[in-house]
């Protein structure tokens, strides 16, 4: 059947971004360092509630293993600002705008799940350095001659399970819905913005802490305490103390944090690939007109 005249055309795929893989990668790790500068004192007093030791009173004390957090948070947020761009681009060849819900919630998994074997084994000597007090490089000594290179990779099921939930709050989830707010709220961006980047934050909270809260405990306890030997053990240990509440003990200070890393690393993503593809069409427009303005010889 053939269609009508006056029948909508169908409507053209958007455009690709000129923004590579590489570019997010870089862009990601520029957003880890400055969501960390600013809210690391948010993850000494989450770690010392899920631990069940005293919050430091010293506020110096909450800044330390700020170094090893840079160190591991950049390269945590490049790779999933960067598998993410990967997945879309290389995988689903789709510009962003294209992409379906399910896409881009499963995109931002991914990429999670990547990110957590980056994150695991820096958390892991941030966590026991924050215990002992020492510098960066005597508390990795230490480490490794306490317990082996191969221990470095304790709590990292727990943690894949957390970055899996995290990454799909805030790279998949507030997209989705700030894009299905958009079209209806259209002269109200200020809104969708806010609303998208808090249920974002707040999910990715909320459904991540449980596993978070088994992988300090694993991490901070090691081996001195045999209930937190496995992820399965550890469960049911800290059911035991308290039910399922239990689990979120600590949420208040990281929902905090994560909200705000939400809309920090959105904005700061966002705006760097507007920038870049725009300054890419502009030259792209005058190399094109550049040979119209040459004088005839």
């Amino acid at each position: 059947m053939s269609r009508s005249k006056d029948a909508p055309a169908e409507m053209a795929p958007h455009k690709l971004s000129t923004v590579t893989p590489l570019e997010h990668t870089a862009i990601g790790a520029l957003g880890g360092t400055v969501e960390v500068c600013i809210m690391q004192p948010l993850v000494g007093i989450k770690n010392a509630l899920q631990e069940g030791r005293p919050i430091p009173r010293n506020p110096a004390h909450l800044y330390r293993g700020l170094l090893m957090n840079i160190v591991s948070m950049a390269p945590i947020t490049a790779s999933q600002f960067g598998t993410n761009r990967l997945m879309q681009t290389v995988v689903l060849k789709k510009s962003e705008a294209d992409l379906t819900g399910a896409e881009r919630f499963g995109s931002a998994a991914v990429a999670g799940a990547v990110s957590a074997f980056i994150a695991s084994p820096s958390e892991l000597i941030i966590i026991q350095q924050q215990k002992s007090g020492r510098s960066l490089g005597a508390e990795t000594s230490h480490f490794m001659q306490a317990y082996g290179a191969s221990n470095l990779v304790r709590g990292l099921i727990p943690a894949i399970g957390r970055e899996m939930l995290y990454a799909a709050g805030y790279l998949g989830l507030v997209p989705i819905i700030r894009k299905a707010l958009d079209e209806k709220m259209p002269d109200q961006p200020g809104l969708s913005l806010l609303v998208s980047g808090v249920t974002g934050g707040v999910f990715a909270a909320f459904c991540s802490h449980p596993f978070d809260t088994a992988k300090t405990r694993m991490q901070a306890f090691m081996y001195s305490k045999p209930e937190y030997a496995n992820l399965r053990s550890t469960f049911s240990t800290i059911y035991k103390e308290g039910g399922l509440p239990r689990f979120w003990k600590g949420l208040s200070p990281r929902m905090l944090r994560i909200v705000c890393a939400t809309f920090i690393l959105n904005a700061l993503r966002t705006h760097s690939v507007e920038y870049l593809d725009r300054v890419r069409g502009e030259e792209a427009e005058a190399a094109q007109q550049a040979p119209e303005l040459k004088p005839a010889l």
